[in-house]
């Protein structure tokens, strides 16, 4: 048998190695064009719209440093929390740099890494001293503003509260606190470490309010829509490593005055 003349040898390498860097081409070009959604609420300081208009906030700052390391493209959108919440559960690419992980949301997301640690408590007004329950029980008596959907309405509803009989459900937290202070509900339900600053960013002075009841504590953490790609949410994890072990979670958590996780 003779053997391929060079010509041929050279020809078959030469289409192999072209093939070889299509094949690469397309893949970063794959790569390049990857891009990923990142709804917001206005819920300082994990994020908020800076004097500029532009997303702030350390949620949004370990999500900008997350896809820079992961290489991927983000659109940060702001929305009110019940769209959030909607659109992140149907449509892939989706990602959620602050969401609470509760045990009925443990199927419905990729879950990329824990970034703070949560403590829901309940607040009155400090001019209600007849607002006083001495429990989680008594306080069943009054009614409570929360967020439709959020965290706080889960968890208060899974120790017993009614949406319909003991909660003022608001679609954010202008209103929610707009009716707060008008007297609409007697209770308000709050992440005690963001409320001072929460309060302040929607124009109430948080000396107003007083916390009362601890109900429950929480894990913050980065979370991808569930229709999105198992390898994605890997390749998010490997980045989010890296900021931890090289101290970039810590001090921005410093900076922000968030706690973290032991």
């Amino acid at each position: 048998m003779t053997s391929p003349s060079p010509f041929r040898r050279d020809g078959k390498q030469r289409r192999r190695l072209l093939l070889g860097l299509g094949l690469a081409g397309l893949l970063g070009g794959a790569r390049a064009q990857q891009r990923l959604t990142v709804l917001l609420e206005e819920f300082a300081p994990y994020s908020f719209s800076d004097a500029r208009g532009q997303a702030a906030g350390y949620a949004v700052e370990l999500a900008r440093e997350l896809l820079v390391r992961a290489r991927i493209a983000g659109d940060f959108e702001f929305s009110s929390w019940p769209r959030v919440s909607r659109r992140a559960q149907l449509q892939a690419n989706v990602l959620l740099p602050a969401i609470v992980r509760l045990p009925e949301r443990e199927a419905q997301f990729h879950w990329v890494a824990q970034i703070s640690v949560r403590q829901g408590w309940l607040f009155r007004l400090r001019s209600r001293p007849d607002v006083r329950p001495r429990d989680l029980d008594a306080a069943r008596a009054y009614l409570t503003a929360v967020i439709k959907d959020d965290v706080s309405e889960h968890e208060l509803v899974t120790l017993g509260f009614s949406p319909d009989q003991h909660l003022d459900r608001s679609a954010d937290y202008d209103i929610m606190l707009r009716k707060f202070f008008a007297g609409r509900s007697q209770l308000l339900a709050l992440n005690r470490v963001l409320a001072p600053e929460l309060l302040r960013r929607h124009g109430h002075d948080p000396q107003l309010i007083e916390p009362l009841l601890k109900f429950s504590e929480s894990r913050p953490w980065i979370a991808l829509s569930l229709p999105s790609s198992a390898v994605l949410a890997q390749n998010l994890r490997l980045a989010w490593d890296g900021m931890r072990r090289d101290g970039t979670v810590a001090a921005l958590a410093a900076r922000y005055g968030m706690p973290l996780p032991d």
